[in-house]
């Protein structure tokens, strides 16, 4: 489906048990968001309004296939104008989950992530559909629930942080593990400065245990994603396979596609 991918990364790929992390929480209120906080231009985590990147790997549950959209809709947050990201997601092409993930930038260029509205598709063990729920939904309040960094304008091998902090619900972190990875997929070859980060959420383990690395490549952004074991060895990949502009209003048709796919499930 894909070339194997080479990522230049020894904190990936030479660790001999799960690694572990000792994320802080960033103070969003230090930060300054203006009009323009939902222009995502941080080049390695860029959101251009109407891009659809298509992701397709096989895992532990069969082929996932997720999609990615850059909408143009916003929706304000505690006073800062997010951008609406919508995320589909698949298994072996039945339809599991729909988010709409709520991004800003401020202006010294820090990606943050406000919080999301989702929901799962949930089937029998004959595969037919049986409902929806909204589990792991969650929005930044400031009292109980806070934005997290989603990508630093200037990361350092190193950083430790969370991404999510909603309690109850997630508690999503991340790690900087290189600056100078290398990736190898069918989409494109990236080399010496894709962005290596191990991820997990301290809401499943209370030890902060990297379950996946997502990988970054500059003007490009998420590239590769890779579920880890409990030895810290890559297990599944799931790469970038397309990115192209959609025309308008391309999130309705997605999801309008994406309801079709549970109707025919149904009958």
């Amino acid at each position: 489906m894909f070339k194997a991918s080479l990522v230049t990364c020894l904190a990936v790929l030479m660790m001999n048990g799960a690694a572990t992390a000792d994320p802080t929480l960033p103070d969003w209120t230090a930060a300054t968001f203006d009009a323009s906080s939902a222009d995502i231009t941080n080049p390695n985590l860029a959101f251009s309004t109407n891009t659809l990147s298509i992701f397709e790997g096989e895992v532990e549950d069969g082929v996932e296939r997720i999609e990615v959209l850059s909408t143009t809709q916003t929706k304000t947050i505690l006073g800062v104008q997010t951008r609406v990201i919508q995320d589909i997601a698949y298994i072996d092409n039945v339809l599991v989950e729909v988010a709409l993930d709520w991004y800003a930038q401020d202006t010294a260029g820090n990606v943050w992530y406000f919080g999301e509205d989702v929901t799962n598709y949930n089937y029998d063990e004959f595969g037919n559909f049986t409902g929806t729920d909204t589990s792991g939904s969650w929005i930044a309040d400031d009292t109980t629930s806070f934005p997290g960094i989603q990508m630093f304008a200037n990361p350092s091998v190193g950083d430790e942080y969370y991404q999510e902090w909603a309690p109850g619900v997630a508690f999503d972190f991340a790690e900087v593990l290189s600056l100078t990875g290398s990736v190898d997929i069918d989409f494109g070859t990236f080399t010496g400065n894709v962005i290596v980060t191990g991820e997990g959420n301290t809401f499943d383990d209370p030890i902060p245990t990297i379950v996946e690395n997502k990988l970054y490549a500059p003007g490009t952004g998420l590239v590769l994603i890779q579920e880890v074991d409990d030895e810290g060895l890559v297990e599944f990949e799931v790469p970038l396979i397309s990115q192209s502009m959609v025309p308008e209003p391309a999130s309705v048709y997605l999801i309008g596609m994406s309801v079709l796919m549970v109707m025919r499930r149904v009958s």
